[in-house]
């Protein structure tokens, strides 16, 4: 009886995956949008950063998007090479940008803080927009977000944008995680995504900008509590309208990816981290409603009330990653980010580091 006890409470963990799914939603939809529409210029000069290492594909598809870019006042693009070992500068060139080569990685950084700081202090822009080179730009989204930091006398802003994908594995992944994310965070929290940071540039140098936050791999998160602890005003926003994003190409750089998003969310979630960490083991949770119903040690109606109860509040999240069917096989996404954060986790407790971007982090 025991044995089954424990069985059924493993497996109603799934349950705790719908007030976490509801959490999610209402702090995703709490977040302010970017303001659509027309601007009226003129603004202020804009510098785009992009740091890229061996981003010879991406840059083909982000540059032509940032060439067309309607924006009312002086823009310049700035590549900064990050000791690339193939046709990133030459790619890079061919577009117009200006690129900055970068062979020697100081002590003390990681590669994309170091990057972008290289950027920033070779820019002549009085707006910086660090993007990066897997992103899409749409041609009216940077006088957009430059206009609406103008307009409310922001210090800077943030954006989450549509996340693309191709293989299932991936949007299953990246449903789970990106709902994850939500669940463990609160309204007022200001997140920063490191795929698209505009902020003033007096605020960059006057905050101490990526150099103060050099030697950490989830930078963005860290500049982002740097900014806060300081007091400047950089909310993050929705910007799905304004760009999108394909942050892997294959199986490998997802699992890499979740590796190391995994390890190091706990240092800067804090006990918010916990919420994320339980939904996910929630999401997951049908698969021992599964097994206990295999091994007869649960009654059959256990699997589809728990696949139910981790897929129907996963309906709006897969949507937004392509669609709603793929909320059927929420748990295959949930198996596979726990099983990379963890080892994510024990690399990092090992002293191993993870491996990304031909470096260890």
């Amino acid at each position: 009886m025991s044995n089954t006890h424990d069985w059924r409470l493993n497996a109603a963990l799934t349950f705790v995956s719908l007030p976490l799914s509801i959490w999610a939603e209402h702090t995703y939809q709490a977040m302010p949008r970017l303001d659509a529409g027309a601007v009226a210029g003129p603004l202020p000069a804009l510098s785009i950063i992009i740091p890229a290492r061996n981003e010879a594909h991406n840059l083909s598809r982000l540059l032509p998007s940032l060439r067309q870019l309607r924006y009312p006042g002086p823009l310049e693009l700035i590549v900064v090479d990050d000791g690339s070992t193939d046709r990133t500068g030459q790619i890079a060139a061919t577009h117009g940008a200006r690129v900055l080569r970068v062979d020697h990685l100081p002590d003390g950084w990681k590669g994309k803080p170091h990057a972008c700081h290289q950027g920033a202090q070779v820019a002549t822009g009085e707006w910086l927009l660090f993007t990066d080179a897997d992103t899409l730009h749409l041609a009216d989204s940077a006088a957009r977000a430059v206009d609406y930091a103008v307009q409310r006398q922001l210090d800077g802003l943030s954006l989450f944008l549509k996340q693309e994908s191709n293989a299932w594995i991936d949007r299953l992944a990246l449903t789970a995680a990106y709902a994850g994310l939500f669940a463990g965070t609160r309204p007022q929290d200001r997140l920063f995504n490191g795929q698209y940071v505009l902020l003033q540039r007096d605020v960059y140098w006057e905050s101490g900008g990526f150099e103060a936050v050099r030697a950490e791999a989830l930078e963005d998160v860290a500049l982002g509590k740097q900014l806060r602890r300081q007091g400047y005003r950089t909310p993050i926003l929705l910007g799905e309208d304004a760009a999108s994003v394909r942050m892997y190409h294959n199986t490998r750089q997802l699992w890499n990816g979740m590796n190391r998003l995994g390890a190091d969310s706990l240092r800067w979630g804090g006990m918010r981290a916990a919420w994320t960490a339980l939904f996910v083991t929630a999401l997951m949770s049908p698969f021992v409603a599964l097994l206990g119903v295999f091994t007869g040690k649960l009654d059959r109606r256990w699997l589809p009330a728990t696949w139910a109860a981790a897929a129907i509040p996963m309906i709006p999240w897969a949507s937004r990653f392509g669609s709603v069917l793929w909320a059927v096989a929420i748990p295959f996404g949930a198996l596979f980010v726990q099983a990379a954060a963890l080892w994510g986790i024990l690399n990092r407790l090992i002293g191993r580091g993870i491996r990304w971007k031909g470096r260890r982090v």
